[in-house]
C-alpha cells in the first residue's frame, strides 16, 4: 500500500474504454436485495467486543472502547458475512498526530471478503481509513473518516456502498480504482486536499445526494470510468467542482450529470445554470 496515493493520482491520465451500461433502477434493486441478504447472514454470526489492533476478525465486532493503533493496522476482516460496529468509538492510526502522513497502514482492511458492513464510528490517522481489495458487497454507513491519506479506498472490488458518512481532512476523501457498481449517496465530503472523490477505471456507479466542498477536485472521474449517474449533488467551493476526465465530453465515457449544484465544471455545462 506504500505508493497507493501516488498511483491513484498518476492514473488520472489513462485512456478511455467503452463499458456496457447497467440501468439505475436495476442496479438499485440488485443492491437492495443483496443488502437484505447480507443483513440476514451477518446477524447469525457470533460476537467479539474487545478486539486488539492488527487483529484478524472472523466474527461480528462491537467496539466497547477506542483502539489506538500507533504501529499497526486497525482491524483486518478475515471472514465473509460480518458486521464491524464501531459503536461510536474511534480507531486511530500512526498518523493521527502527524503532519507528514506517511503511514502504510489501514484502519479497517477488507481483503477478498464478501458481505461486510462497517458502521457508526471514526477512523483516523491511516493511509486508508477503510481499504477494500477484491471484495464484494461492502457497505460503509455512518462512518467518519478523517486525517487519513485516503478516507476510503477500494480496488478490484464489486458492489461498494458508502452512505451517511463524513469524509474530511484527508488527502482524498473517497478513491476507487477498478471498482464496479460503486454507490455513494448522502455523504458529507469536505476539506480533502487533493479531491473529495476520485474514480479511476471504475464503472457502473451512482454518485447522488452528496455534499462535496472545499477540496481540490470535488469529484474527479477519469476517462476509463464509464456509466456513472451523477445527480443531485451539492459540489461547491472546490478548485474544480466536477471534473470529467480533465474536460472529456461526457458522452465519450457514458457518464450522466443531472441537477448538480456547482459553480465550476470541466467541461462546462455540468452544473445547474452554468
Amino acid at each position: 500500500m506504500a505508493n497507493m496515493l501516488a498511483a491513484i493520482i498518476s492514473l488520472f491520465a489513462l485512456a478511455t474504454i467503452t463499458m456496457q451500461p447497467i440501468s439505475l433502477s436495476a442496479q438499485t434493486q440488485q443492491q437492495s436485495q443483496l443488502s437484505a441478504q447480507q443483513e440476514s447472514q451477518q446477524l447469525q454470526q457470533p460476537l467479539t467486543t474487545s478486539p486488539s489492533c492488527g487483529q484478524l476478525v472472523t466474527q461480528n465486532v462491537v467496539l466497547t472502547s477506542n483502539l489506538n493503533c500507533a504501529e499497526s493496522d486497525g482491524l483486518i476482516v478475515g471472514a465473509n458475512d460480518i458486521v464491524i460496529d464501531l459503536n461510536g468509538h474511534t480507531i486511530s492510526g500512526p498518523d493521527v498526530n502527524s503532519q507528514e502522513k506517511t503511514s502504510s497502514k489501514a484502519g479497517i482492511m477488507v481483503p477478498n471478503m464478501n458481505n461486510i458492513l462497517i458502521q457508526d464510528g471514526t477512523i483516523e490517522g491511516f493511509q486508508a481509513g477503510v481499504f477494500m481489495t477484491g471484495s464484494q458487497n461492502v457497505e460503509v454507513k455512518g462512518v467518519v473518516a478523517k486525517n487519513n491519506q485516503m478516507g476510503l479506498f477500494s480496488t478490484g472490488a464489486t458492489i461498494v456502498n458508502t452512505h451517511l458518512s463524513i469524509l474530511m481532512n484527508n488527502q482524498i476523501g473517497i478513491a476507487a480504482h477498478s471498482t464496479q457498481q460503486l454507490t455513494l449517496e448522502n455523504n458529507i465530503i469536505f476539506q480533502n486536499i487533493v479531491a473529495g472523490i476520485t474514480l479511476v477505471n471504475s464503472d457502473n456507479g451512482i454518485v447522488s445526494l452528496n455534499s462535496i466542498t472545499e477540496s481540490g477536485n470535488g469529484l474527479y472521474i477519469d476517462s476509463q470510468s464509464g456509466n456513472y449517474n451523477v445527480n443531485f449533488n451539492n459540489v461547491l467551493l472546490n478548485t474544480i467542482d466536477i471534473n470529467n476526465a480533465n474536460g472529456l465530453p461526457v458522452n465519450s465515457n457514458g457518464n450522466t450529470y443531472d441537477q448538480n449544484n456547482c459553480m465550476a465544471s470541466n467541461p462546462s455545462g455540468m452544473c445547474i445554470g452554468k
